[in-house]
């Protein structure tokens, strides 16, 4: 029934991703136009997936990798061209599942593929 209330107008998918997104502290990242985003770690059994919200946030000093806690997502996404793939600092690749906008808010999901999955025309960057 809340999806017969969301219109299909009030969602927009976005085709641009960001390019790069550096962790700042430990609940925030930034893109290269200084945008702020807040990552909700999602796990499953079989996979790790992580919803980026855009969402302007006071931001403070940034924090070195020694003084971030452990955590399952990258330091930093590198977007992958020409898929709609990013690459992480530790090699993995993260595939976009959707990037949508909805009431002025972006939301970017991202899954992390298998090490054993290979890409499509697959090079270095």
């Amino acid at each position: 029934m809340a999806q017969a209330m969301v219109s299909n107008r009030q969602v927009k998918h976005v085709t641009e991703d960001p390019n790069r997104l550096w962790i700042w502290d430990k609940a925030t990242y930034v893109d290269e136009h200084q945008r702020t985003w807040l990552p909700v770690i999602l796990k499953t059994e079989n996979n790790l997936q992580v919803l980026l919200r855009q969402q302007t946030v006071q931001m403070g000093d940034p924090q070195t990798p020694n003084q971030l806690r452990p955590c399952p997502l990258p330091l930093m996404w590198q977007h992958y061209l020409p898929q709609r793939i990013y690459r992480a600092n530790d090699s993995s690749f993260w595939r976009v599942v959707y990037h949508i906008e909805f009431c002025g808010t972006e939301d970017i999901l991202l899954e992390k593929l298998p090490n054993q999955e290979k890409l499509p025309n697959q090079q270095c960057p």
